[in-house]
């Protein structure tokens, strides 16, 4: 019986030899693939001073300036005002102060064209509109920014948000 056993275990573990596994291939793996790329360009990048190019949608020329004017307002240079508009805080001299104020008068006149199209579709006074995107602008702004506030006695006031 102990041979049988004996002869049982020898099979047993003779049978249990794992496999070779070739894991090279004796040529490279061919794939074909297709693909399909698009590109699209979603606003110019060009140099600063084609900032202040207007194209027909307010919207659109905020956007490829929107960068510029967060930049501005990081740098103290510029304020959200009480009627919802861009107010220079810092006078920069030079070239990049013109640049400076180019961009501004151009977000200013795409704001005001926006606000007062908002106003008409809307039908309520410009005044209204104003103060909503002006008390929105003061939310959206960034700790350190500068805001006009109103105080209690109804005059402004400048002010850097604190939270």
């Amino acid at each position: 019986m102990k041979t049988a056993a004996l002869a049982a275990s020898v099979l047993v573990l003779a049978a249990c030899k794992t496999p070779t596994v070739h894991l090279a291939t004796p040529e490279p793996v061919k794939v074909d693939i297709t693909m399909r790329l698009d590109v699209y360009q979603h606003g110019k990048e060009t140099e600063k001073a084609d900032t202040s190019a207007k194209s027909k949608d307010p919207t659109k020329d905020r956007m490829n300036r929107l960068a510029d004017i967060q930049n501005f307002k990081n740098s103290r240079l510029v304020g959200e005002n009480a009627s919802a508009l861009l107010s220079i805080r810092v006078d920069t001299p030079g070239d990049y102060g013109d640049y400076i104020r180019k961009s501004i008068e151009a977000e200013n006149t795409d704001r005001m064209a926006l606000m007062k199209s908002q106003a008409a579709r809307e039908k309520v006074p410009l005044p209204r509109i104003q103060k909503a995107q002006a008390d929105l602008a003061q939310k959206m702004a960034f700790k350190g920014e500068w805001i006009e506030v109103e105080k209690e006695d109804g005059t402004l006031e400048w002010i850097q948000k604190d939270s």
